[in-house]
């Protein structure tokens, strides 16, 4: 997609994409179905798909298969009209679906830290693993609307310009999750993630470097330990 793609009011559709994800994971209902309402008319298959997106990378539970069900349901209805003539309401569901929906970013987790294939297993943890028992005001426009702040993280041009990290994106997207559910990586290190990248070649400035060193001081990859550890949902976590 070449240049930078507008919305039907002029906003940037990639910061209304970020925006879109941003204000769901803060059950921020009105900003989350104003950027729904820009993206639908000119991007409705990049929209869904990004309510696919979250409903795996930031909710707790089974919520996939009811976008993915919303999302049928609002091609079956409204097919290929025009945005002013669609029945928005199999949208509005999923916007408010997802905000309400318990958080947490295990998914994303796992996917960085867990979904890896650059060495084999040895013989003795596939027999290990084999063998063992334990595998088993929602659509009003607002004239003197802002993009919120928040939107501008490293995944976007801007975020970039005023120095936004990646590290800053783990900590402060994991923070804002509202309502936020029990995470079995809250006190996880990323540090599988951070070793492979610098394996990769990917090279930090000393500051960065250091600030990663410094979140994952006293954490590791794993705080489950296989499983055996699980945090205590009454401890408020």
């Amino acid at each position: 997609m070449a240049g930078n793609p507008r919305t039907k009011n002029g906003y940037s559709m990639f910061e209304m994409s970020s925006m879109i994800q941003k204000a769901i994971r803060r059950c921020d209902i009105p900003h989350a179905a104003y950027a729904a309402a820009e993206l639908y008319p000119g991007y409705r298959t990049l929209l869904w798909n990004r309510l696919l997106t979250v409903s795996a990378e930031d909710c707790y539970g089974i919520m996939t298969r009811e976008i993915m069900a919303l999302a049928q349901a609002d091609e079956r209805l409204n097919g290929k009209k025009p945005a002013d003539k669609a029945n928005m309401v199999f949208l509005a569901k999923a916007v408010i679906l997802l905000c309400m929906a318990r958080k947490n970013r295990d998914a994303d987790y796992v996917a960085c830290n867990y979904l890896w294939g650059n060495r084999r297993l040895t013989e003795g943890e596939v027999i290990d693993l084999i063998d063992s028992s334990e595998v088993e005001r929602l659509m009003r426009e607002e004239p003197n609307f802002r993009v919120p702040a928040y939107v501008f993280d490293v995944h976007t041009y801007r975020g970039k310009q005023q120095g936004k990290t990646r590290l800053d994106f783990f900590i402060e997207e994991n923070e804002a999750l509202e309502p936020r559910q029990m995470s079995l990586f809250d006190e996880g290190s990323f540090g599988e993630y951070y070793q492979r990248s610098h394996d990769a070649g990917f090279r930090l400035t000393p500051a960065y470097d250091q600030r990663w060193k410094d979140y994952m001081a006293g954490r590791e990859t794993d705080p489950t330990h296989n499983g055996k550890n699980f945090p205590d949902p009454e401890d408020g976590s």
